[in-house]
C-alpha cells in the first residue's frame, strides 16, 4: 500500500472540511486549491468526505426516538408486549401494544 504523501494532511484536511461545510476557511482559498491540484491524497479525501457528506447530514438530522426508547426501559418487567405475559401495567403506553391493561 501506498504511503501518504501529503506533509501536512491535518492543515488541508480541516480545510476541505470547512469547505464542505460552508464555514470560514482557515487559509486562503487559493491556497487550498492549488493544494487540492497537487495533493493526489487531499483530492482523494475530499471526493470521499462529498460521497459521505450528504449521508452523514441525513442520519444526523433524524432523530431517536427517545418516546419508544423511554417507554420500553421503563414498562418492560411489567408489560405483557415485552414479555409475552399478562400486562400488569395500569395505562399500558407501549407503541405496539398487544396485551389488555389491568383495570
Amino acid at each position: 500500500m501506498p504511503q501518504p504523501t501529503c506533509p501536512q494532511p491535518r492543515r488541508w484536511r480541516l480545510a476541505a472540511s470547512a469547505l464542505l461545510d460552508g464555514e470560514p476557511l482557515p487559509v486562503p482559498r487559493e491556497k487550498l486549491d492549488a493544494h487540492l491540484a497537487a495533493c493526489p491524497d487531499c483530492r482523494a479525501w475530499l471526493a470521499q468526505a462529498r460521497r459521505l457528506s450528504p449521508e452523514l447530514r441525513r442520519d444526523s438530522l433524524r432523530p431517536p426516538d427517545l418516546t419508544t426508547m423511554l417507554i420500553n426501559a421503563s414498562e418492560a418487567h411489567i408489560c405483557g408486549c415485552h414479555t409475552g405475559g399478562e400486562c400488569e401495567c395500569r395505562d399500558c403506553q407501549c407503541p405496539t401494544c398487544t396485551c389488555k391493561p389491568v383495570a
